[in-house]
Order: C-alpha cells, then structure tokens, then sequence
C-alpha cells in the first residue's frame, strides 16, 4: 500500500507541474499587449483592491494601452502560499499576498511582524521607502519572486466585549491572532491569552464566547462584522502592516526595459495614492461605526501605547540576533536609541 501510495504522490506532483507549465501563458499576447494577471484575496471594497484598480488605469494610460491588468480578488487566484506558488512558476505575473506569507523565504521579514515596530505611518514609510525596504525586498528574489513596492494595509486595532483601557485589562484576555509566532509571544507577553485561529472561524468563535477579543485593520473589522458582536474598538495601533507587492520574477525577465520601467513608474505613483486611500477607508469606516452609536472606541494616549510597547521590550532582545542586524538599522534610520 505504502508504495502504491507512493506512486500516486508522484503522479499527482507529475500532474500538477504539467498543468502549471500548460497555463504558464507567454507574456505578450500576439497582439502585442501585455496583459497581466494580479491576484489577491481581499473584497472588492478593500483597499488593497482599489489600489489594484488605479495600478491598472495607469498602466494601461502610461503605455498607450499596451499594458493591461486583469485583477482576481477574494482568493480566486489562491490562498497566499498558493500565489506565491504560482509566481515562482510564472502562472501568475503579480500577487498582493500578507506579509507574514514571506516569511518563508527571508528571516527578514519577520521584523514587520513585532509588535510597536512603529510609532506611526510617518516612521513606517520612512523604512519601506528607504534602503532597508529595498534591502528586505532584495532578500526574496532567490526565491524567484520580486517585491516591487510596498503598498499599505493601515494600523491593526483590537476589539473586545471588554473595556480595555490598559495593561491590567489584557490580562486573561482571550484574543484571536494570526498564526505568527512573534503576534502569539508579544500578546502573551503583554498579559491576554493569545489563541491562533483561522480568519475564517473569528466571528463564529466570538459569537459563541470561545473568543473574548480579536485584532485586525478597521476595513477588516467592519467587513467581516467584528464589531456587530464585539462592544469595544481599542485603537492599539499595534502593529503596521505593509502590503507588499510581488512580482514573478520568471515573468519580470521576460519584459522589455521599457515595460519594466512602465510598470514601477505605475506601481510606485499606485503606492501613494493606495496608501492615501487606505487611511481614507479607515477613517470613514471609524466614522460609519461611530454614528451607528453600538460600539464604543477607546483611544489610546501615546503614553498608553508606551506602556503596551514597554512590556514587550524582553522580544526584541529575545529576536533581533536572529534578524541579521535588521532591527538595529532600523532604529538607527528613525534615530532612536537602542533600548533591548
């Protein structure tokens, strides 16, 4: 049996390369108009969506029509791992995938994933723009993937079913995270009880009390009904989380210097305006829900969220020598003082 088993594993792998290799189109059509394919597995109301969107009108305009974008939200291109699979064949030309996604390919990435990284939007842009965005970014191409740019999700907040309002109020606090070891440790860490669970069972597991609290960008909070089960909005501002933008580097050796040069210029005019209009969905979303009067939303003192930072202080220590030194460039660029 085992070796029956065996052989069916291998067709199947057989099988699915084969398939891979069928639908790996070439990059230009014969009309000459290269049309690419961006997955990702965000609502069409998101705003790593309508970034997708503007991303196209530019291209298409800055190339006369000569480049087009055909975007797959909500999964139909593939969870994460599947994408970024498929660009490492060159079946799909770009991906929006979550950060922590990568993780796979760098150890570099995984400084984005403590927690206070960044006191705002301002500190966050400054690295992502900067040498050690470009660096981080460098560090996937191995795998044959590129990240192009780096787009924005916004701050993550927390809501609860209760009045959090300090460190004392986390303890014992039953709050969904994602499956990231560094997400698990720093909320332990500052005394709730983290519990990694699929995004997919959050609302059901809050409903029925298996859950006391969970943490996620507003646009996620509104779309998924997080806040018609959960009273309060502590706005935590806990973790920025940069939304790369991946390009199956297969795909990208095969354009023209003037097609690659068409496509950063887009990407990167895309990433202001997509950054812009992310802090837009986020601030309307916190409006919506204000006026709707069901939720309550605390937030946060600069000095609270230094209390919060303060107590996970001992994971930078614990996971700055496994980050090759990234974690002291960084506080180097912002000009802050060493203090794990």
């Amino acid at each position: 049996m085992t070796g029956l088993k065996n052989r069916l594993n291998l067709i199947t792998s057989i099988v699915a390369v084969g398939m891979m290799i069928l639908f790996c189109k070439p990059i230009l059509a014969a009309s000459d108009v290269l049309t690419l394919q961006l997955g990702h597995v965000v609502t069409e109301v998101g705003g790593e969506h309508l970034g997708s969107i503007k991303l196209g009108e530019l291209l298409e305009k800055k190339s006369g029509g000569k480049i087009k974008l055909q975007i797959y939200p909500n999964g139909q291109m593939g969870g994460n791992r599947e994408m970024l699979e498929s660009l490492q064949f060159g079946a799909l030309d770009m991906a929006l995938p979550a950060l922590p996604a990568l993780g796979g390919f760098t150890d570099k990435t995984r400084v984005f994933d403590l927690l206070y990284l960044f006191n705002n939007r301002e500190e966050a842009e400054k690295i992502l723009d900067g040498p050690i965005g470009t660096e981080i970014a460098k560090a996937v191409e191995s795998a044959d993937i590129k990240i192009i740019s780096w787009w924005s999700q916004g701050f993550r907040q927390m809501t609860s079913n209760r009045n959090i309002r300090s460190l004392s109020d986390l303890k014992g606090v039953k709050i969904r995270v994602m499956e990231n070891p560094l997400h698990i440790q720093g909320w332990n860490t500052m005394g709730a009880s983290a519990i990694p669970m699929a995004f997919s069972e959050v609302l059901t597991s809050l409903q029925q009390g298996v859950l006391d609290a969970q943490e996620n960008p507003y646009q996620n909070i509104k779309n998924s009904g997080f806040h018609r089960v959960q009273k309060y909005i502590i706005e935590t501002n806990h973790l920025y989380g940069p939304l790369p933008v991946v390009f199956s580097k297969v795909n990208w050796n095969k354009l023209t210097r003037q097609q690659q040069k068409i496509i950063m210029e887009a990407v990167e005019e895309t990433k202001t305006w997509q950054r812009e209009k992310q802090e837009e969905i986020n601030s309307q979303i916190k409006k919506e829900i204000l006026s709707e009067g069901n939720n309550v939303i605390i937030e946060l003192t600069a000095d609270k969220r230094k209390e919060f930072r303060k107590k996970i202080i001992p994971l930078y220590s614990k996971h700055a020598p496994g980050m090759n030194g990234i974690l002291e460039k960084i506080y180097g660029e912002l000009g802050r003082k060493v203090d794990f």
